[in-house]
C-alpha cells in the first residue's frame, strides 16, 4: 500500500482529509499537512519528511497531492522527490482523495498517479454539459 500526503497551503488539504473519512471512514496511510503564513520553506520540508515516514514506514513510496503547480508544497514535494520515491499530483480535490484512497493497492505509483490525473479530469463537468446529455 501507498502512502499518500495532502500537501496544500493553509488548512484546505486537511478539511479534504477531514471529509474524506466522513465519506470512506478511517483511511490507513493518509495524512494531511498545511503550508502555514510563518513558515519557511525548510520547516515545511522538515514536516512533508516526517509525514512521509508516519504514511510510508516501509519506504515503498508516497503520492503527494498538491493544491497548486508551482506552489510552496509543490516545490518542496518536488525537491523531496529527489531524495524518496515519491509521486505528485497537482490540483487536489475531494474526487481525487477518493480515487487514491480507494486505489492504494494499485502496484506501481506512477501508474497510481496518471491513472489519479485521468480520472479526476474526467470527473470535471459543467452544467452545460451535463444537460446536453
Amino acid at each position: 500500500m501507498f502512502g499518500i500526503v495532502v500537501a496544500t497551503h493553509g488548512e484546505f488539504g486537511k478539511e479534504l482529509v477531514a471529509t474524506l473519512r466522513m465519506i470512506l471512514g478511517e483511511s490507513e496511510g493518509i495524512k494531511a499537512i498545511a503550508l502555514l503564513p510563518s513558515e519557511s520553506l525548510e520547516s515545511f520540508k522538515e514536516k512533508l519528511e516526517e509525514t512521509l515516514k508516519k504514511v510510508d514506514p516501509k519506504n515503498r513510496g508516497a503520492l503527494v497531492l498538491v493544491d497548486m503547480i508551482g506552489g510552496t508544497p509543490f516545490n518542496v514535494a518536488l525537491l523531496t522527490a529527489q531524495t524518496h520515491k515519491l509521486q505528485i499530483v497537482t490540483g487536489v480535490n475531494l474526487p481525487m482523495l477518493v480515487k487514491v484512497a480507494t486505489s492504494q493497492d494499485e502496484k506501481n505509483l506512477e501508474t497510481l498517479a496518471l491513472e489519479t490525473q485521468k480520472v479526476t479530469r474526467e470527473g470535471i463537468m459543467t452544467s452545460v454539459e451535463l444537460l446536453k446529455k
